[in-house]
């Protein structure tokens, strides 16, 4: 294995660790996810909806619920490098921060799926909604959003990680450059549910994948850039 790999491999372990050890973000993460579902399973429940109307409403109700819980819990990312000054270490040491950055999306994408699994299934609990067929197609469309997300948000929380009001900003930066994936898992999301099979041939899949690919280029491109800045 080349140097580089090894650093990318080691970063990635350092990551892990990192959140194993805090389980900040990934208690947000779950918890708001969770919290979302049941908020708007009450919510449906109470407006005494249609069984046709909740179904063709779920799609929605999901990325909004997962896309809303996920901006929430990620303005705690980056806080530990900032506090212990890791990233100054990182980059003293001659890290590249593309390969940084690339672990970290790793790590991220992971987290994001997990929490996309438990929205969902709770989203399908509180609405009665039978998903077990269809959920590792569901379980595709989330993993290839939380690719996209992911490589969004890391590179963004690094442009706010130092401002006063990261809280506020984050949500600012991130929102109207996730409607791609809203409405890219919002459409595979619907048909989904119509046909009960993915189509990967779809132009949505091919949506994903490009906006992924453009996210994920720029910030391996950029992100050393904005740590030094």
């Amino acid at each position: 294995m080349s140097t580089l790999g090894r650093t990318f491999v080691v970063l990635v372990g350092k990551e892990w660790r990192l959140e194993c050890r805090s389980r900040d973000l990934v208690t947000l993460l779950l918890c708001n996810g969770i919290m979302m579902a049941a908020l708007i399973g009450a919510g449906v429940s109470s407006s005494i909806l249609e069984d046709r109307v909740v179904q063709r409403l779920f799609p929605m109700l999901l990325w909004l619920a997962f896309l809303f819980s996920t901006v929430a819990s990620l303005t705690r990312s980056h806080e530990n490098e900032l506090e212990g000054h890791g990233f100054e270490g990182l980059l003293l040491s001659g890290v590249d921060g593309s390969v940084m950055y690339a672990a970290k999306v790793v790590v991220l994408t992971i987290l994001l799926s997990l929490s996309f699994v438990a929205t969902a299934g709770a989203l399908g609990v509180a609405l009665n909604r039978e998903l077990f067929d269809i959920f590792p197609h569901l379980l595709v469309i989330g993993a290839l959003t939380s690719v996209g997300i992911a490589s969004l948000t890391v590179l963004l929380s690094a442009v706010a990680s130092t401002s006063r009001m990261k809280g506020v900003l984050l949500p600012i930066l991130t929102f109207p450059l996730l409607f791609p994936y809203f409405f890219a898992g919002l459409e595979l999301t619907s048909t989904l549910f119509e046909v009960r099979r993915l189509d990967l041939s779809s132009i949505w899949i091919s949506l994903l994948v490009g906006a992924d690919v453009v996210f994920f280029l720029l910030g391996l491109n950029l992100y050393e850039l904005v740590l030094r800045d």
